[in-house]
């Protein structure tokens, strides 16, 4: 009976092999998949079935894993084709860089896409364009009216007068008023001559100086001597007695022309070069200079700290060497990796020359915030180069025993979805950082996002081939430094020279101390302080910029607006409202209506609106009759009203002084007005928020008329107050947050985009590449708390909402999710209980976080002896974003994630547990196996193996057969120790009845070569399972499927099962376990549940409980 039951599931398993083979939903890749797939089942929820998003983290990270794997083979298999090729790569995208353009031109840089200002900019160019620019000196001394500083102000103006080029010298290229060149000084007062300044006494300039109705001698205009004087000191009477600040004007006619979509007057810029060479030269005589030029101080300033700073990151790249030197090598003359590091700074400099010239071939312009990028990818692209030495590092025992090309394979498939997820979160963020309105932040995000994907690139071909040749030359004995030198095979570096201190402080004291009761709840709490602490901040921070703020501290250009701010801060700034062309005679009321508005604006200085149009109606009622006049004190036709308006301009002292502020048409009859204007001063505005308050208001104003053309208020500042309302939404949804009270009204649309955006994209990013929910909502909980962290903190070291804060909390999005993100991979990847886990996940990884915040914090720390406010601003940003990252990433996370961490992936081995007791196994080895603990029916006994000259102990059990034990499975290896005796010919579930070999010295293996064993009978029922597999989607019953896998499958991984039994580790029973679940899913596929349920379902027990319920074994020792 027993005999022909074998035989029809012999038959029976031959027929579905035959019909798998035949059908064509079979095939070889198939097979290969099977093969390579680890068990679903996460070790913590063993009798649970992947959820959906479990299915989705297993496609994933096996296509990551599987890619990278294969990638790692082929480089290390080829690393100098690797390296050839890559660096064939950088030099072609570097021929981008024939293109590269660098952008100046503020209202290109920082003017919001959309915005009105440049069409406003734009429209006033063509219809008013600018006839001159002032170059102005700002006279300084212990009282400038005195006869020996007029002197040397009169010295001053003669050699500036002098200033000559190849193309111009003062009288050609001065703006001349009548038939004079306008410059304007105390001077003037005494007609620039020089005999009589020289002759001057001091009661003399103060008689000159307190004259009143002081009319200029040379404009003929009253001139207005406390505009001019700077900390006036007056004598009890009230007259001037002395002032320690003066200023000189010179007016140079402006030549601008358009030149390739730029506007250049390169006569004018020569000239004021040799300006400003004079004005600085050192001077002897206690008067102090300070010069400003229109436009070529503003290119000095642009390209002066830029240059500066080029050493400080000369310094970085040297600092950041030396320590990455130090910490992926050892202290001795093979361990050394000096080459690695160099490699890894290579890559970073190919990135960003590779990203340049992609951008630039683009048509991304290059601007002054872009200096920073490589200090920003210094830090990243060194991040990814300790991850993969760490990797590589970590790889177990049993895997530092494969081949070269294999250990590589799999360092990089440990490294690469780590690396993986950080840069593509990175370019994510940078990606919705180009979505800003800013065209200088959105080309700088765009080189950014290439930079980082180019670093990505290279590190995973240039400087991972870079690694395996190293990896080459250890293996080679050969030294760190010089490579042809082989070291004798008796060499032995020093024991401390190869340990990994910061390894070992993480493993032993800083992992296991944090991870305490006490060290969760310390954390906790002094996490949530500095949360409150910054939130707090974060309420009290305020938007505040100051275009100086961004001019070095030594800088000529930065004295000259803070000394004349303090000289004469009770000056505003000019505004104007420009009106187009509208019938000018029929919106007469509208025009009368916006100066009253203009004049009521309360950031309008009282008394200082100007309109040319109200002076108009007042001459018209002064001097014509009032019979031609209508009600409204207008002509009453509108030919009239234009000729009176071409009278006025043109015959009338006060008409004439508006004839800038008027554009006729003088091709009709009579001439119209198409543009025209009125002026006004601001008082002094506090602040960014009050600036930007102002211009809207004054905005709203001219809006409200309703004029039927163009009608716009305009001053030289509006881009920057323009740039700075855009920035502000911005800011806060960079942050997560949203702050309705900012002082003024927002782009709504920008701020909820962005803030849809910018935190979607993190989460979905880090959720694609991470693959776990809970895992990537841990992630985005420590980039948010990091960001309102740094935001707060900004508060607190004396930093505002303005340009260059705004600029690199955008960027900080994307450098806040790597430090989370490595931790929660990692943990993702291990096995064990959630405590275990932060503990593996804290040794491993811990070392390559902290090792990437720190070599980016080297990277920058020279910044912060710069002088300069953007690069001492990004220093303190990017210090506080490494800071808390590491805070959150370092410390919180894994708190967090030890108690409410999510469970691994599918394809994580289960954690190591202890190997058997040693004296376990020397009782093993000296009285033969013991199993007290078994209880099963059947007899236990030794036996001989016949027709044997040898003697060879072995073990055997005749139990009785449960019904569902299936006939024996000899598919041994030749040179395997366990091999099936020819004794018997039962064994208890096919396998029980073998011989060990124990060898000469009597000895049973080693358990870790069980474990190999173990490991070779697991691939091995791997192998068989995608014939089940197959089957099942022939349509192949529950039941026969249930009979191949008890015939085909099991006893493959039940051989030998009395004989490895008793030493088999809590880790390999879970893998063979996992065997099992595997093929429970696969059988009953969409009705699976748990575990313990499919047994039952299928009336099979688990393998753990077969083994106990079925061996009893013994060992036999017999003689010759």
């Amino acid at each position: 009976m027993f005999t022909a039951s074998m035989l029809f599931l012999s038959s029976k398993l031959l027929q579905y092999e035959v019909l798998v083979t035949s059908i064509t939903c079979y095939d070889l890749q198939g097979q290969q998949r099977e093969m390579g797939t680890k068990s679903d089942d996460p070790p913590d929820q063993s009798d649970q079935g992947p959820g959906c998003m479990k299915r989705c983290s297993n496609v994933l990270v096996l296509a990551l894993e599987s890619f990278f794997y294969r990638l790692g083979k082929l480089v290390s298999g080829h690393p100098w084709l690797t390296i050839l090729l890559t660096l064939l790569l950088g030099g072609s995208l570097s021929a981008g860089m024939v293109k590269f353009y660098e952008e100046r031109r503020e209202e290109k840089l920082w003017t919001p896409y959309g915005s009105r200002v440049v069409e406003h900019q734009n429209w006033i160019n063509e219809n008013f364009p600018a006839k001159f620019r002032f170059q102005n000196l700002l006279i300084e001394a212990d009282n400038v009216l005195q006869p020996s500083v007029l002197r040397a102000m009169l010295a001053l103006d003669t050699a500036v007068k002098n200033v000559s080029t190849d193309a111009a010298n003062w009288t050609s290229i001065c703006y001349q008023i009548g038939h004079q060149c306008w410059s304007s000084s105390l001077l003037e007062l005494w007609s620039f001559n020089e005999n009589v300044i020289n002759s001057l006494s001091q009661q003399d300039i103060l008689d000159k100086i307190n004259t009143n109705n002081l009319i200029s001698p040379l404009t003929f205009r009253p001139y207005d001597v406390e505009a001019v004087l700077g900390e006036i000191r007056r004598e009890p009477a009230g007259n001037i007695s002395g002032a320690k600040a003066t200023t000189m004007l010179y007016a140079v006619k402006d030549q601008t022309i358009e030149r390739q979509g730029e506007r250049i007057d390169e006569i004018r810029l020569d000239w004021e070069k040799k300006f400003l060479d004079v004005a600085l030269e050192e001077r002897s005589d206690g008067v102090i200079v300070t010069p400003y030029s229109a436009e070529q101080s503003w290119i000095d300033e642009a390209q002066g700290p830029i240059q500066k700073n080029l050493n400080l990151l000369a310094a970085g790249f040297v600092i950041l060497f030396g320590y990455a030197t130090m910490s992926l090598g050892q202290f001795n003359c093979i361990g050394q990796k000096m080459y690695v590091s160099l490699a890894g700074m290579v890559c970073v400099g190919l990135a960003v020359v590779g990203a340049m010239g992609v951008c630039s071939a683009a048509g991304a312009a290059y601007g002054p915030v872009h200096t920073i990028l490589p200090f920003l990818i210094l830090g990243i692209g060194v991040d990814d180069m300790f991850v993969i030495v760490t990797a590589w590092n970590n790889l177990s025992q049993e895997e530092r025993k494969l081949d070269r090309r294999q250990q590589a394979a799999l360092a990089l498939k440990h490294a690469g979805v780590s690396i993986t997820v950080t840069s593509m979160t990175d370019v994510v963020a940078f990606g919705v950082g180009a979505s800003t309105v800013l065209p200088a932040l959105q080309s700088f995000c765009i080189y950014a996002a290439v930079s980082v994907f180019l670093a990505f690139v290279y590190s995973c071909t240039l400087f991972f081939a870079v690694v395996c040749l190293d990896f080459q030359r250890w293996e080679g004995s050969r030294n760190a430094y010089c490579c042809c030198y082989k070291h004798a095979e008796d060499y032995r570096p020093t024991d401390c020279s190869q340990k990994d201190h910061l390894q070992l402080f993480f493993q032993t004291i800083y992992a296991p101390g944090l991870l305490t009761t006490p060290g969760k709840i310390v954390t906790l709490l002094g996490v949530f302080a500095i949360l409150g602490v910054s939130i707090w901040g974060f309420i009290n921070l305020k938007q505040n910029w100051r275009p100086i703020w961004a001019l070095a501290p030594d800088s000529y250009l930065r004295r000259y607006w803070e000394r004349s701010e303090a000289y004469f801060s009770g000056d505003g700034e000019e505004v104007y409202i420009y009106i187009g062309n509208i019938d000018y005679y029929t919106e007469r009321e509208k025009l009368h209506s916006l100066y009253r508005i203009f004049e009521a604006d309360s950031y309008v200085t009282n008394g200082t609106v100007i309109s040319w149009f109200e002076d108009y109606k007042t001459w018209v009622n002064s001097i014509k009759n009032s019979t031609l006049l209508g009600s409204d004190g207008h002509a009453t036709d509108s030919d009239t009203f234009h000729q009176w308006i071409l009278q006025f301009l043109t015959t009338d002292a006060t008409g004439r002084s508006h004839a800038g502020d008027v554009k006729l048409n003088v091709t009709t009859s009579p001439p119209t007005v198409i543009a025209s204007r009125m002026r006004g001063t601001y008082r002094t505005l506090q602040d960014s928020t009050e600036e930007i308050q102002a211009m809207d208001s004054l905005i709203a104003g001219t809006d409200s008329i309703g004029f039927s053309n163009e009608a716009f208020p305009y001053m030289f500042r509006f881009p920057t107050y323009e740039t700075n309302k855009a920035r502000i939404p911005y800011l806060f949804n960079a942050m997560g947050i949203i702050r309705p009270n900012a002082g003024q009204q927002v782009l709504q649309s920008e701020l909820y985009r962005n803030l849809g955006i910018a935190m979607a994209a993190v989460f979905v990013i880090t959720l694609l590449l991470l693959a776990d929910f809970l895992g990537s909502l841990w992630v985005l909980l420590c980039v948010v708390m990091t960001l309102v962290d740094v935001g707060g903190m900004l508060h607190h070291w004396g930093l505002t909402i303005d340009t260059v804060t705004t600029n690199i909390m955008v960027i900080a999005i994307g450098l806040a999710v790597d430090y989370a993100t490595h931790i929660c991979h990692t943990f993702l990847i291990v096995g064990g209980t959630r405590q275990e886990r932060a503990l593996l996940t804290l040794s491993n990884m811990g070392p390559a976080v902290f090792n990437g915040g720190f070599s980016t914090f080297l990277a920058i720390v020279l910044l912060a002896s710069s002088q300069h406010y953007v690069f001492i601003t990004f220093f303190k940003v990017f210090f506080l974003v490494l800071l808390f990252g590491c805070l959150h990433g370092l410390v919180f996370l894994p708190v967090i994630l030890s108690w409410l961490g999510p469970a691994p992936y599918s394809t994580t081995p289960a954690r190591e547990a202890e190997q058997p007791e040693k004296r376990y196994i020397r009782k093993v080895q000296t009285q033969g196996f013991v199993n007290p603990g078994l209880e099963m029916d059947g007899d236990v006994s030794t036996g001989v193996p016949g027709n044997r000259l040898d003697v060879v102990p072995y073990v055997m059990c005749r139990p009785e057969y449960p019904p569902d034990i299936p006939p024996p499975d000899y598919n041994i290896s030749p040179s395997s120790t366990i091999r099936p005796s020819a004794y018997t010919a039962n064994s208890v579930h096919g396998h029980a009845e073998a011989t060990v070999q124990w060898g000469s010295r009597n000895k049973i293996p080693e358990v870790n070569q069980w474990d190999v064993r173990v490991d070779n009978m697991i691939t091995a029922a791997n192998q068989k399972l995608f014939l089940l597999r197959r089957l099942k989607r022939c349509g192949v019953s529950t039941e026969d499927l249930t009979t191949v896998y008890k015939a085909y499958v099991r006893p493959t991984i039940e051989y030998a099962v009395p004989v490895w039994h008793p030493s088999v580790t809590a880790a390999q029973s879970e893998k063979l376990e996992r065997v099992q679940k595997r093929v429970c899913r696969i059988i009953l596929g969409m009705q699976y549940t748990d575990y313990m349920s499919a047994l039952s379902t299928l009336n099979i027990s688990s393998l753990a409980e077969r083994r106990e319920r079925l061996c009893v074994t013994e060992t036999a020792q017999v003689g010759v």
